[in-house]
């Protein structure tokens, strides 16, 4: 079994040492020998050091060029701010990527809905500039600035096509924000120009939160700033009936961290035994092991957790059972393992 690549993991507690453990099994299971590089950070990193995102672990994540995250605590108390936007601020993340899928065995209204968005993470009203004009009177400012769009709607693009996708569709409020908005819209028409293999569509923020509840499935790749992006995603996680099926990617220019969606830190079973989901982490995983081309690998795992899910056996607390984490991990590798040897 050859090694496959290096990628470090953070690890800020007791359940994210479940979840990191769950992901290696599963995938050790799966056939493929990846390096794992354990790196603290949050809570576990503060007992350690003081620090919820030490510069140690920036450089480790930054020299691996791969990174599989569960979405951490902000430690409590002494003014920390919070890991997950530290390690963004400092990696220089510039794109989220969102894969929105429907899984087998969780309940939804919808099925078979397969989409991906990508969010602008640097501007728009998160950029955070505020301030109060007259008491009782607060203005924020959205950025939007010419490099900032063209990097993330290339970026669309070319995750489109590495994905095999046919469309990438701009979301956009030009309508109403005519300069920012506009500018936005615009260059997505532009760089469409030169991406004639991949179809382009603009569509209304508005709009685009109807038309996916109406027809998810008209949607192939979207990209949006970092607001409209933001709620998308949330009504992407409703279509598929949960957030651990979302998975993000942060991009930076030479770094890609895999993250879980959803907090899962004091999920417990009746007997105190850890019972967060596996999915939380093991979703993210597979886009890594899909970024890693191992496609084959990463399709056997979705559907051995797919198997379980619809068993209603050996679940964790997070989808209706009493189970733990390490219980249902335990489970899946014995549906991979059953269907290696079928």
């Amino acid at each position: 079994m050859s090694h496959l690549a290096t990628v470090a993991v953070l690890q800020g507690g007791p359940t994210s040492d479940a979840l990191s453990d769950a992901v290696q099994q599963v995938i050790a299971a799966a056939g493929l020998n990846i390096q794992w590089r354990t790196l603290p950070a949050g809570v576990r990193a503060v007992e350690q050091s003081g620090d919820p995102m030490p510069p140690e672990t920036i450089d480790a994540i930054r020299s691996v060029g791969l990174c599989l995250k569960p979405l951490l605590r902000t430690p409590v108390g002494k003014g920390y701010t919070s890991p997950n936007v530290t390690l963004r601020q400092k990696l220089g993340v510039f794109a989220g990527v969102r894969a929105i899928r429907s899984l087998n065995g969780i309940t939804s209204r919808y099925q078979n809905v397969d989409l991906v968005l990508v969010r602008e993470l640097t501007e728009g009203t998160y950029a955070g500039i505020e301030h109060t004009i007259i008491p009782g009177v607060v203005e924020t400012i959205k950025v939007m600035t010419q490099g900032k769009a063209e990097q993330v709607i290339r970026f669309a693009f070319d995750e489109a096509r590495r994905r095999g996708r046919r469309t990438v569709t701009v979301v956009h409020k030009a309508n109403i924000m005519k300069m920012s908005d506009g500018l936005f819209r615009n260059i997505g028409r532009q760089i469409a120009l030169d991406n004639k293999d991949i179809e382009h569509r603009d569509i209304i923020a508005d709009n685009a939160a109807m038309q996916m509840v109406a027809r998810p499935e008209q949607f192939d790749v979207l990209v949006a700033g970092n607001l409209f992006g933001d709620i998308l995603g949330d009504i992407g996680a409703g279509l598929v009936g949960s957030s651990l099926l979302v998975t993000s990617v942060n991009a930076a220019d030479s770094v890609k961290v895999f993250e879980a969606t959803q907090h899962v830190g004091r999920t417990r079973n009746p007997a105190g035994e850890i019972s967060a989901s596996p999915l939380a982490l093991l979703m993210p995983a597979l886009d890594l092991l899909e970024h890693l081309e191992e496609h084959e690998a990463a399709q056997r795992i979705r559907q051995a957790a797919s198997d379980v899910l619809c068993a209603k056996a050996r679940l964790t607390v997070a989808h209706g059972g009493i189970s733990s984490t390490s219980e249902m991990t335990a489970a899946i590798i014995d549906r991979l393992n059953a269907s290696s040897s079928a």
